[in-house]
């Protein structure tokens, strides 16, 4: 099973209500609707984002992250 995936990126430096960066398309693939979901959370983890939700409709998964900040803080 393949499902094209819209991951929204939440950048570290977004003011409080302001809109995510545009959605970049990601396909994903796994055996199952359940190991599509995990399939997807793991490409998320690997780009070092945090999960915020993921979510399956007709038209494929939507996914919302954010940006991990820096453990040194910004200079």
């Amino acid at each position: 099973m393949e499902k094209r995936m819209k991951l929204f990126v939440i950048p570290k430096e977004r003011t409080p209500g302001g809109p995510p960066n545009p959605a970049r398309d990601i396909d994903i693939q796994a055996d199952n609707l359940d190991e599509l979901r995990e399939a997807a959370r793991r490409h998320i983890e690997a780009e070092n984002l945090k999960v915020r939700s993921i979510s399956n409709g007709p038209s494929g998964i939507i996914a919302y992250a954010e940006e991990i900040p820096s453990a040194g803080g910004s200079a």
